[in-house]
């Protein structure tokens, strides 16, 4: 099990953002915008395909992770190896320890937990995760809010319906809500971005 708690964590820790923008020769991610080597970042200062590109591999990330390691562990093994894939993404030891915010990659750990479909109604909690993250981005224009929103209600479904991962839920999202806490501030200060469409 300590092997694949590692390996979880090394998957998560892939700095897609970093890497990607390195290579099509857009430089460092980390020195323009929020710093972050997130998605947003990228689509704000690399465009929509690098942006588009640094979600599907952050989230698959998260998937291919359990996917790949998981193997027939009990319930309990899920929370424990999405929380490492989780950590090694926003503490990625290629970039000293400063990665990114965690959504993209918790997300992908919430499609293989609907995937998975061992507890009654779980399917659902990956597309109410994303509907109700796309609805408060749409009406809002902030990702930061949709992201943490979001997975405080995918929270509160685990813990009616996915009781063995709620404190992963629970642990995982103040986690993500803190990394975030630049954002609400600028949120607050009516200096943050919005998206656009």
């Amino acid at each position: 099990m300590l092997l694949e708690i590692i390996l979880a964590f090394l998957i998560g820790s892939i700095p897609t953002g970093y890497l990607l923008n390195k290579y099509f020769g857009h430089g460092d991610i980390r020195k323009v915008g929020s710093g972050n080597i997130g998605a947003t970042n990228v689509l704000r200062h690399s465009g929509k395909l690098l942006g588009l590109l640094t979600l599907l591999i952050d989230i698959g990330k998260g998937f291919l992770a359990l996917e790949l390691l998981y193997g027939s562990g009990g319930r309990w093994t899920i929370s424990i190896l999405g929380a490492s894939v989780v950590l090694g993404h926003i503490f990625s030891p290629w970039l000293k320890f400063k990665g990114g915010k965690g959504v993209a990659t918790m997300l992908g750990v919430i499609l293989f937990i609907s995937s998975v479909g061992y507890w009654k109604l779980s399917e659902n909690i990956f597309f109410i995760t994303t509907f109700s993250w796309l609805m408060i981005v749409f009406f809002t224009r902030y990702v930061a809010l949709g992201s943490v929103i979001s997975l405080t209600i995918a929270t509160i479904y685990s813990y009616f319906f996915i009781p063995s991962s709620f404190l992963f839920f629970v642990l995982m999202t103040l986690l993500i809500t803190y990394r975030h806490k630049d954002n609400f501030e600028r949120i607050r200060n009516k200096t943050e971005h919005k998206i656009s469409f």
